[in-house]
C-alpha cells in the first residue's frame, strides 16, 4: 500500500468537472472565459440517473446541435443495455436464457465485461443479478444464510457464453444487470459521438462517472473534485486536473440494504455478501467503462489485492477509501 492518512471530513463521494467555475451543492457551473468560444451544457435524466453534458463549441447554436445528438445516441445505447423496460435485449435475455442476433453494441459490452472479469479474478460480475434481486426483494429485511447461498449458484461470469450470433447462459436461472458497466459506456459514446462531429473539447458525466475530453474554453485541463464517503465529515478527498482521462467511483453509500453501510449493492460473487473493507473507490482510466467496472471490482477485492491489481493495469490508478476514513491511493495516482 503506497500511502496512507487519516482523513478528517466525510460527505457523499461524488465526482464533478468545473469548468471555469465552482462546485456548489454537487452541480456543476460552468465559466465562459473566451469570448469567441462558448460552452454548451445540458443536463437529462436517463438511465436512471442525471447526465451532464458539456461541450465547447464555437457558437451556441452548433453546440446545442452537438448535444442534441449525442442524447439522441445516448438514448439508443440505454434502450439496448437497460434490464428495466419489458422489450430491451437484456431483459428477453434474462427472461429466455438466450438472446439471437444480439445488437453489436450488448456483444461488445459484453465481451468487455468478461474481460474485466477475468483480469479481476470474477470480482466484477455482470451475473451477480439474481443476488441483487434477493437482497432487494428481501427488504428490509436481510436475506438468510441458505438463500444467499441459492442465489449464489446462478451467479458466474464464466456461464456466459457470448458470440455474434447469440448470447445465452449455461445454467437456467442467470440473469445479468449491466449496472456496473453501462453507465461507463454510456459516457464512453457520448464522447465518441461528440468528437464525431467535431467537438474533441467535452465533458460527459452520467452519476458521477465521467470523461473529460481536451481543455475547458479557458484552455485548461478540466478540474475534478472527489469528496469523501461519508457526509458527516464534508470535504476533498481529493482534486485534480485531467484531459483526455476518465474517472468513475463506487461506493457502500450509493445503494444499501442496513443503515451501518454493512450491506450495499456491491456484492461479491464468491461470498455473496458486500465487502467489508472500502467504503469508496475511484478509477482513473483510459475509457469509462474501464473505470466504472474497475471501481466496482477494487472496492470487491478491498485494499491491499485492489491496489495490487490497479498497480499491475497500465494506464489505471485508484484512490481507495476504508470505513474508518483512511486513504489509501495506487502508485500511479499522485493527484492533489
Amino acid at each position: 500500500m503506497d500511502s496512507k492518512n487519516k482523513l478528517s471530513r466525510r460527505s457523499f463521494i461524488k465526482i464533478t468537472a468545473v469548468a471555469g467555475g465552482v462546485l456548489l451543492g454537487g452541480k456543476l457551473l460552468l465559466g465562459l472565459a473566451d469570448d469567441s468560444r462558448v460552452t454548451v451544457r445540458e443536463t437529462r435524466a436517463l438511465m436512471g440517473t442525471i447526465i451532464n453534458l458539456a461541450v465547447i463549441a464555437e457558437n451556441k447554436p452548433a453546440g446545442e446541435h452537438a448535444v442534441a445528438a449525442a442524447f439522441i445516441e445516448l438514448e439508443r445505447l440505454v434502450s439496448i443495455f437497460t434490464h428495466r423496460t419489458p422489450d430491451s435485449p437484456v431483459t428477453i435475455l434474462n427472461a429466455a436464457g438466450k438472446l439471437a442476433s444480439p445488437p453489436k453494441e450488448l456483444v461488445a459490452l459484453l465481451a468487455q465485461a468478461v474481460a474485466i472479469s477475468e483480469i479481476t479474478n470474477g470480482a466484477f460480475d455482470v451475473t451477480i443479478k439474481p443476488l441483487v434481486d434477493l437482497y432487494q426483494q428481501s427488504q428490509p429485511k436481510l436475506p438468510p444464510e441458505h438463500k444467499v447461498q441459492e442465489a449464489l449458484g446462478f451467479v458466474g461470469y464464466k456461464k456466459l457464453n457470448v458470440s455474434a450470433e447469440q448470447i445465452i447462459f449455461s445454467q437456467e436461472g442467470m440473469a445479468i444487470t449491466l449496472d456496473g458497466i453501462a453507465k461507463g459506456a454510456i459516457v464512453d459514446a457520448g464522447v465518441a459521438e461528440l468528437k464525431k462531429l467535431g467537438y474533441p473539447n467535452v465533458f460527459v458525466e452520467a452519476g458521477g462517472d465521467l470523461v473529460a475530453s481536451g481543455l475547458k474554453e479557458t484552455g485548461t485541463p478540466w478540474n475534478v473534485g472527489v469528496q469523501s464517503p461519508r457526509q458527516e465529515q464534508a470535504g476533498l478527498v481529493a482534486s485534480f486536473k485531467v484531459s483526455d482521462r476518465a474517472v468513475a467511483t463506487s461506493g457502500d453509500y450509493m445503494q444499501y440494504y442496513s443503515p451501518d453501510l454493512t450491506h450495499h449493492h456491491i456484492l461479491d460473487s464468491q461470498t455473496g455478501y458486500s465487502p467489508l473493507e472500502v467504503a469508496s473507490a475511484t478509477v482513473v482510466a483510459p475509457t469509462c467503462l474501464q473505470a466504472d467496472a474497475l471501481a466496482t471490482a477494487v472496492t470487491v477485492l478491498g485494499i491491499s489485492a485492489g491496489l495490487e491489481k490497479i498497480n499491475r493495469l497500465p494506464n489505471a490508478d485508484a484512490l481507495l477509501v476504508t470505513k474508518d476514513l483512511t486513504e489509501y491511493r495506487s502508485r500511479g495516482f499522485n493527484y492533489r
